[in-house]
């Protein structure tokens, strides 16, 4: 006997676990067509990451497993991606940056006084 784990058919019904008979090898006709066998799975090559178990939103259940993760994800991730650039640069905006003085406002440049002539040396 075989056992079948419980599941949701595709219209949604719940079946409970349970013995399914299976049939003799001498009950089938030996001209039967044979199944094809399984292909193996694929061997995944780069990183995985586990997804839970979740309900669709027509009800169909989805068992945990395995999935791939692209590189622009772990990107992402790690902080890598060009956001971080941009959140860097906005923060040193927001703080000053580096160079300024909390004494000039940035925008100006010292400028000599009308009363001293300028000298250039040579």
């Amino acid at each position: 006997m075989t056992y079948v784990r419980p599941h949701y058919r595709r219209d949604g019904t719940y079946v409970k676990g349970h013995n399914r008979r299976t049939r003799p090898r001498t009950a089938q006709p030996s001209t039967a067509p044979r199944r094809a066998t399984p292909q193996p799975r694929p061997v995944s090559s780069g990183p995985t990451t586990y997804v839970r178990s979740y309900y669709r939103t027509d009800g169909t259940r989805v068992r945990g497993h395995h999935r791939s993760v692209s590189p622009g994800t772990i990107a992402v991730a790690a902080g890598t991606g060009g956001g971080g650039l941009l959140l860097l640069l906005i923060l040193l905006a927001l703080v000053g940056g580096p160079g300024t003085s909390s004494k000039a406002p940035a925008d100006t440049t010292p400028s000599q006084s009308a009363s001293v002539p300028a000298t250039h040396h040579r």
